[in-house]
């Protein structure tokens, strides 16, 4: 290994510990203690700074795979487990621990059932972690499934659904995309061995099973993404979930397959399958459309956020289809912005949703009385839609631009589908900021001033991401 501290090992394992911790962790609902979710915040923030710890290891300027570590598992078959980051996997590390922190801290108003909670989100903080930072084939597929787990079950202890019938659909979707995912990696490791990420470039996409391992891996990175038909289980699930946590995690599930095709992407496409791109571009549009529709129309706001995340998933989709390597660029840097909007949103629609029911009224014309939350929902509605605050104004507009310039009419509905979602979002906002008589929460609902301050500090974070997106690098 050439980095003598295993500090990307370290960052997988730190809230594995913190997890065993809160299994530890004494809680007492009548005293409404937060031993757990104290613990798991600390867990984070430790991550946090070794995480940026590693950002000053490596060299930014270089897009390549750095800070190799190995371990030796099986001698036969030669199997190890390879670690190694870049800017693109760092940056989803840094993103993720962000919206699992605002997560945490927007669910410690929900007392009950906390420290399995905490413990599962752990948990599926290590295993994403894990996946970020794999190297070979075979680490990447089994931290790639092994988020899963935490994840089902948090979603079925968490869900307000009807969960046998949604988690059936969850399990279904995933093991098979997964079995596809694994044939794939079993002819790679035939033909190549233990292969990197960083020599995914050698591979001869149009060697015998070229074609066959091209499909099975966007197969199995597509079954996460919400594109037809693959949308179901993730609207049946998404948009069903009130705790901010679960939705945060359950949402981040398909930044996996938009990972997976970025690292596998060929430069020369396998000619049988090409031919077939223009349907998943008609697909995916449509797809866009038809959800960007119904949020506009639909009186759910967790429903609007589910269509806002859905509407740009799939434009990084079709946007890695289009194979420009500046593209690809503009698609790692848009979802930074992108995970720290999406769950800060979400975040804040819950605590409003919170006080709605504590107080058993409307919430509209809250933002009118709460200054606050109205501070912090505006700016990051703003941030959704596409105003230039954050890193997704930038980055969206040239992946817009490029898809028009490939295909006017697919790209002429995408704009359409994002503009509708943004829409739906600012007709949200406007909801809580007309005042009304019938809604009976005030600035004593207001948001505290610690979450305020924590939130404000988010903001700031996709403000300088619009600026640079490296900003918090120091170079030494």
């Amino acid at each position: 290994m050439n980095n003598p501290f295993a500090i990307l090992s370290l960052i997988i394992i730190i809230p594995f510990i913190g997890m065993l911790f809160v299994l530890t962790a004494k809680e007492s609902p009548e005293n409404k203690t937060h031993n757990s979710s104290d613990v798991a915040i600390f867990s984070v923030l430790a991550n946090l700074l070794m995480i940026w710890r590693v950002f000053m290891l490596i060299d930014e300027t270089k897009l390549k795979l750095q800070l190799f570590e190995k371990f030796d598992w099986l001698p036969i078959p030669d199997i190890n487990l390879v670690f190694a980051v870049d800017n693109l996997s760092l940056l989803m590390i840094l993103a993720i621990h962000i919206v699992i922190l605002i997560g945490i801290v927007f669910s410690r108003s929900e007392i009950t059932r906390q420290k399995p909670l905490m413990v599962l989100t752990l948990l599926f903080l290590s295993m994403t972690t894990g996946f970020f930072v794999a190297a070979d084939i075979f680490s990447f597929f089994i931290f790639f499934e092994a988020m899963l787990l935490p994840l089902f079950m948090m979603i079925g202890m968490f869900g307000e659904f009807k969960r046998l019938e949604r988690l059936s659909g969850f399990l279904l979707y995933n093991l098979t995309g997964a079995l596809v995912l694994f044939a794939a990696v079993l002819l790679l490791y035939k033909s190549y061995g233990s292969l990197t990420l960083d020599r995914s470039d050698d591979i001869l996409w149009n060697d015998n099973y070229g074609g066959f391992i091209w499909s099975a891996l966007a197969f199995g990175f597509i079954s996460r993404i919400p594109i037809w038909p693959f949308h179901h289980w993730i609207s049946s699930v998404s948009s069903k979930i009130r705790n901010p946590l679960v939705f945060i995690a359950s949402s981040i599930l398909p930044l996996s397959g938009i990972y997976g095709l970025l690292r596998f992407w060929p430069q020369t496409i396998p000619p049988q399958i090409s031919e077939y791109f223009i349907w998943i571009n008609i697909i995916g549009t449509v797809t866009m459309l038809f959800i960007s529709l119904i949020s506009f129309i639909h009186k759910d706001p967790q429903y609007k956020i589910f269509a806002f995340i859905t509407v740009c998933y799939i434009m990084y989709l079709l946007g890695i289809f289009s194979g420009d390597p500046l593209i690809l660029q503009n698609i790692c840097y848009a979802l930074f912005g992108f995970l720290l909007v999406f769950g800060s949103l979400e975040a804040v629609s819950a605590y409003i949703y919170h006080q709605e029911r504590l107080q058993e009224s409307t919430s509209e014309g809250f933002l009118c009385r709460a200054k606050r939350l109205s501070l912090i929902y505006s700016f990051l509605t703003f941030a959704a839609a596409g105003f230039p605050v954050s890193a997704i104004f930038t980055n969206n507009f040239l992946i817009l631009s490029q898809l028009l310039s490939v295909n006017i009419q697919l790209g002429t509905v995408l704009m359409l589908s994002c503009i509708i979602a943004a829409a739906a979002l600012i007709g949200e906002m406007f909801r809580l900021k007309t005042d009304s008589k019938e809604c009976s929460l005030g600035k004593d609902n207001d948001l505290p001033y610690p979450q305020f301050i924590f939130m404000m500090f988010v903001c700031f974070i996709l403000l300088m991401s619009f600026i640079r997106p490296l900003w918090f690098v120091i170079d030494e």
